[in-house]
């Protein structure tokens, strides 16, 4: 008996796949390939996915932050004295933004999951697109304030969507590195917004009679319309229905998800709202959603960061081209952090060392007046608090592996509750507190802290999981009862 119980515990993948009863266990066209030609069907499959998928994504979400930050951009290129808006009246524009955000999200996700990303996702990209070029024509503040609530609710679906349509894709090892390369989008636009619009406002003043905060949400709005069409091109649809997968391609895309789950389906149609009873049920999903709420806090400075490099005493266009080079270093820290992460399968001491380095940033900054040394700051606070956000992402979705409906939501609510945040943090860097923005530095610090306890509990409750599943196996062998072979990622 005891010889019985070793064996089931030193089990082979390849012999649990064995094991495991059709459907979840080989699929039939594959079964007449050896293991090592199975292996090349995935990498081929994994780099096809890869190159059809990832660049567009990549360039969307780019042009996605360019039209939300716009006008953080666009404040110092005139806005407030064109439209006669004061510093309480630009933080509520900004704010206003997050208000449809969030109420757009859940909703949104809920019918990704039953929806074809291919013609799902694209569109909403050319609706946030022509009404975000709109804004370059407002004529008052309440104008400006319905454009970007509008901007809010059309640019909603397209983060957890992309999020959500990744996790369809890949399996928990790859998705942080894919996670990552997607969220490269944001700190790349984020630079290159910058750089962009130092060459709108040095080049394009008085252009047409427009002053050239317009030309920015203008040209930025017409290129995202543009490049949108791609998406109908070039992204795929879920694992069972992209055409243009082979049928063996289909078939491993499908199992070598399944083989994760404990062999269930990971396309099983659960109705939408069955997905969303789920993940509130599971109390997983809350902790989840208040670490991404914390890490979201933390990146709040973002939606500031032109203002903020601005009390460095730098005429205009210098200082939007001093906002890239942070903005550069988050994206490589970033990668680099995400794709170790992937490798070593482990999340949470990730998550923790990178709210540490901004928390650090966070405290120099409102420290010392001293040039050189908030600039510094400023590198740590970026490359730290992007890099945390995105290996959550990861974790959401590899701890609310099933269902697809139920993953859909988790993403969905985390994403939107986190954004919530958002309403309120528009308001943590008035211009009174330049040029150390103490009150938005502390209450960043303090979601640091807490995102990093969090994700120490998390891990330890994780563990705790998976010794019990371990248990149960070897006492009752893998064959028996779901959930035996599925094991939490920390």
């Amino acid at each position: 008996m005891e010889g019985d119980k070793a064996s089931t515990r030193k089990l082979s993948l390849e012999q649990v796949e064995t094991q495991l009863a059709t459907p979840s266990g080989i699929p039939d066209v594959l079964r007449r390939y050896s293991r090592h030609e199975l292996a090349h069907i995935e990498k081929k499959l994994v780099r096809k996915i890869d190159l059809r998928s990832l660049p567009i994504l990549i360039i969307l979400f780019l042009l996605n932050i360019l039209d939300r930050n716009a006008i953080a951009n666009a404040r110092l290129g005139g806005l407030e004295s064109t439209l006669a808006v004061d510093d309480v009246q630009y933080q509520t524009a900004v704010m206003v933004l997050w208000a449809g955000y969030i109420s757009m999200m859940v909703p949104s996700n809920m019918l990704l999951s039953i929806f074809k990303p291919r013609l799902y996702l694209p569109t909403v990209v050319i609706i946030w697109g022509i009404v975000s070029g709109a804004t370059g024509f407002v004529q008052s503040f309440g104008g400006l304030v319905a454009l970007r609530f509008l901007v809010g609710v059309t640019e909603a679906p397209y983060f957890p969507g992309c999020i959500f349509f990744l996790s369809c894709w890949y399996t928990r090892k790859e998705l942080p590195s894919r996670i990552a390369t997607f969220y490269s989008g944001y700190t790349l636009s984020s630079a290159f917004g910058g750089l962009i619009a130092a060459g709108i406002v040095d080049g394009l003043e008085g252009a047409g009679g427009y002053p050239s905060w317009r030309w920015i949400f203008i040209l930025e709005g017409a290129l995202t319309i543009v490049i949108a069409f791609l998406g109908y091109i070039l992204l795929p649809n879920y694992p069972s229905n992209t055409t243009w997968l082979s049928a063996e391609e289909t078939a491993m895309a499908q199992w070598r998800l399944d083989r994760e789950n404990d062999g269930v389906r990971d396309e099983v149609k659960t109705p939408v709202f069955i997905g969303l009873k789920e993940a509130l049920a599971d109390p997983k999903v809350y902790l989840l959603v208040f670490i991404q709420t914390c890490a979201v806090v933390s990146m709040s400075f973002t939606y500031f960061f032109p203002s903020i490099v601005n009390t460095l005493g730098y005429p205009r266009v210098e200082t939007l081209l001093l906002t890239a080079p942070p903005y550069f270093l988050a994206f490589l820290f970033s990668i680099a952090n995400s794709w170790h992460s992937g490798r070593s399968g482990e999340h949470c001491f990730h998550i923790v060392a990178a709210c540490m380095i901004s928390f650090v940033g966070q405290i120099i900054s409102m420290s010392t007046y001293n040039t050189g040394g908030r600039y510094f700051a400023m590198f740590l606070q970026a490359m730290g608090a992007f890099s945390a956000f995105q290996i959550i992402l990861s974790w959401v979705s590899s701890t609310i592996p099933r269902s697809k409906a139920k993953r859909a939501v988790a993403l969905a609510l985390a994403t939107a509750v986190s954004n919530a945040t958002n309403i309120a943090t528009a308001y943590l860097y008035p211009a009174w507190s330049a040029p150390l923005y103490r009150m938005g530095c502390i209450v960043l610090a303090v979601a640091l802290l807490c995102c990093a306890t969090s994700s120490l509990l998390l891990r330890f409750w994780l563990k705790k999981l998976n010794r019990e599943a371990d248990h149960a196996v070897s006492h009752e062998g893998i064959g028996n009862g779901p959930g035996a072979l599925f094991r939490y990622v920390l």
